[in-house]
């Protein structure tokens, strides 16, 4: 992460109203989703987790992301539209809205936001992409590709899914 952002991650509802708003239209300029920012602010707050950059000077906020509740219907399509089985993901959360500001391309800041995501990803989660840097980023973050590619609003779409393993507890004194 570059040395002027910094990052936060948590609950899109403990955002003040003006940070909640900045959060929905970087989303619908990102072309992240069809509808409008206030189509968007219901989503939003049913996300698990949101994940922001924001910049040190001014505190304004370059890039986010969401690890949010589709609707079964949505999620169905998706996997049928992959060819992928969905077994084991018919309730599963989605990675996305993995946006940035234009003026802060190049910057890698996709990177970072999906794996402030999966820090918090606890059960089967997917996520579609059109672009090869967030497949790229979702791979090395432990993503696997499933399916085949299919046609989306910006291009053509890739699934990806992740299944965390059981967490490792260490006790003092038991190998």
């Amino acid at each position: 992460m570059a040395d002027d952002t910094y990052p936060w991650s948590g609950d899109f509802n403990d955002l003040n109203p003006d940070d909640q708003r900045a959060v929905a239209q970087l989303v619908v300029r990102g072309k992240a989703v069809d509808g409008t920012v206030d189509d968007l602010f219901a989503r939003l707050r049913r996300t698990r987790c949101v994940a922001l950059i924001r910049e040190k000077d001014g505190d304004r906020i370059v890039a986010a992301a969401a690890w949010k509740r589709p609707g079964a219907a949505y999620r169905q399509s998706k996997f049928k539209e992959a060819s992928a089985p969905i077994a084991g993901f018919e309730a599963a959360p989605e990675l996305g809205y993995v946006v940035r500001a234009a003026d802060m391309q190049g910057r890698q800041l996709s990177s970072d936001l999906i794996d402030a995501i999966v820090q918090h990803i606890t059960e089967p989660t997917f996520a579609t992409t059109s672009s090869n840097t967030i497949r790229n980023h979702l791979e090395r973050a432990g993503f696997e590709r499933v399916g085949c590619d299919f046609p989306g609003n910006n291009g053509m779409l890739s699934l990806w899914t992740i299944t965390p393993g059981p967490a490792l507890s260490f006790m003092p004194g038991i190998l």
